[in-house]
């Protein structure tokens, strides 16, 4: 463990009671956290369900090196649950929960240059050992790439000009710099609406440098297959893309038929293995939201192995 712990102060979970709920009636066995994050989540599970043997991943090397002995934390990518599981002979888990934000160590640490409201180099690496940074993307893509990841990951209507002008402005080192380059090729416009822009465009980069919904459509479809009978799936998103993603999974593990309507017969075969819990997803409450406004856009949505 790394003893300089000061950094790594702890930060309440998001909706964590409500969480910790829908485990009451999970099987006994192993539960995964696969994304520890600052730990808030597996520490408050662990203290409240003594029938479950808590195990946690996180593909960043500061959040394991920075974890207590008392949990279990190991450095793997949740894309790599299945390897974590086979390689410690493990045949099946009593649920799984994925909590996708950034935790609030990334973002309020000036170096890793996550947030547009620190200057920083651009990295945003949530591995740091992996290769492509921000840094990369920003001058080393071509003006089609650059457009692609705004327009998908951003959901940017001024992609194409935010594009252009990155390109014609490098090199562009910090956080700072690509700030001011984003902002210098939008329209006058309301304040607010150049800030959302600028968050848009650093969301758009950090998803691209870590792969981020290709790392959780790999772990959603091989984790299932490890879930016991009343197992269970958790899910928290922040933004439309990872929630699209998410109930995309949901809808097919748990309606069975996936073809298209129009067709007379189904020829997809699908058959569910899940079921919708007791609710289709649920939002923080107003009293969370004041108090920790990073948690408005969650939404939890979960699911029970049939």
């Amino acid at each position: 463990m790394n003893t300089n712990r000061a950094e790594y102060l702890t930060h309440d979970g998001v909706m964590t009671s409500e969480i910790s709920d829908l485990l009451i009636d999970v099987p006994d066995g192993i539960f995964i956290d696969a994304t520890y994050g600052y730990g808030s989540h597996f520490k408050y599970f662990q203290k409240n369900h003594n029938n479950l043997d808590f195990l946690a991943l996180d593909r960043d090397l500061e959040a394991v090196n920075n974890s207590p002995d008392s949990h279990d934390v190991q450095h793997y990518s949740f894309s790599k649950i299945k390897k974590y599981l086979e390689n410690n002979n493990i045949e099946s888990i009593s649920g799984v929960f994925y909590d996708f934000g950034l935790s609030s160590h990334q973002i309020d640490s000036p170096h890793r240059g996550f947030s547009f409201q620190h200057d920083s180099i651009l990295d945003m690496r949530m591995d740091v050992s992996q290769e492509l940074s921000a840094k990369e993307v920003i001058n080393d893509y071509g003006y089609e790439e650059l457009l692609k990841i705004f327009y998908e990951y951003g959901e940017e209507s001024n992609s194409k000009k935010i594009a252009e002008t990155i390109i014609n402005n490098r090199p562009i080192q910090t956080t700072n710099e690509l700030v001011s380059v984003v902002e210098s090729s939008l329209p006058r416009q309301n304040p607010k609406f150049t800030k959302s822009t600028v968050r848009k465009i650093f969301q758009a980069v950090r998803i691209e440098v870590n792969n981020e919904i290709s790392e959780i459509i790999e772990s959603l479809e091989t984790a299932k297959n490890f879930i016991k009978s009343n197992g269970i799936m958790i899910f928290l998103s922040y933004h439309s893309i990872e929630d699209r993603t998410v109930k995309q999974f949901v809808d097919k593990e748990t309606k069975g038929c996936i073809c298209d309507p129009k067709l007379a017969i189904c020829i997809c075969e699908n058959v569910p293995l899940f079921k919708l819990g007791k609710y289709k997803k649920r939002t923080p409450s107003d009293n969370e939201i004041k108090k920790n406004p990073r948690s408005k856009s969650a939404v939890l949505r979960f699911m029970v192995k049939i």
